[in-house]
């Protein structure tokens, strides 16, 4: 299974300073997402109110008519104005709850893609670069895991890509000893390679 997390290095620290500063814009995001989608929520506030109060309108109404329809001779006349107040009161009704959906789902649209477009950016940001030094370093494991050949390879490699203090501390002259082909020397170089790049020895 590939490595999330190189060993302890520099590059260590900077992966895990990286996946920390993701993890608090991620949460960020999330924060910010639920206070746009409270906000852009309750401006739908006043026509709820709207839909709620055409509503009870129609609702009376419509008992006012129920009523007055019982009244022999003049009750069907006085229905009819009853009736199409009612219903216009229910046409009302029915448009304010129309708007306050139009609004919800906007504020749920506004809520995702805040979340979105920062978790993408985090996931590519910090997965592209993990990705490659996994398969960097892939050839690293596999050199460090033939023997003698492979630590020449890695140690040649030290020479060529080492901070000259690190490679003085291996040896006074390392060049000459890789040259020479000091087993204990090349190991050592190669060590302080994968150590540098935070891969472990096999």
């Amino acid at each position: 299974m590939p490595r999330l997390y190189a060993t302890p290095s520099p590059i260590l620290r900077r992966q895990v300073v990286g996946d920390l500063v993701a993890l608090v814009v991620v949460a960020a995001s999330v924060w910010l997402a639920v206070r746009v989608h409270a906000a852009v929520w309750h401006l739908a506030d006043p026509v709820r109110s709207i839909g709620s109060g055409a509503d009870g309108i129609a609702d009376q109404l419509a008992a006012g008519r129920d009523g007055v329809a019982v009244v022999p001779l003049v009750g069907e006349p006085l229905s009819a104005p009853l009736d199409g107040a009612s219903d216009g009161a229910a046409a009302i009704a029915a448009a304010s709850y129309e708007q306050v959906q139009a609004v919800e789902r906007l504020a749920l649209v506004l809520a995702v893609a805040v979340v979105a477009v920062p978790l993408l950016v985090a996931l590519v940001a910090r997965l592209s670069p993990r990705v490659r030094w996994w398969r960097g370093t892939h050839d690293l494991r596999l050199l460090s895991s033939v023997g003698p050949q492979g630590d020449r390879v890695l140690a040649l490699r030290a020479l060529t890509s080492a901070a000259p203090r690190d490679l003085l501390a291996v040896h006074p002259d390392p060049a000459a000893a890789w040259g020479d082909d000091d087993a204990p020397v090349v190991r050592d170089l190669a060590a302080l390679h994968l150590r540098t790049l935070g891969v472990a020895r096999r």
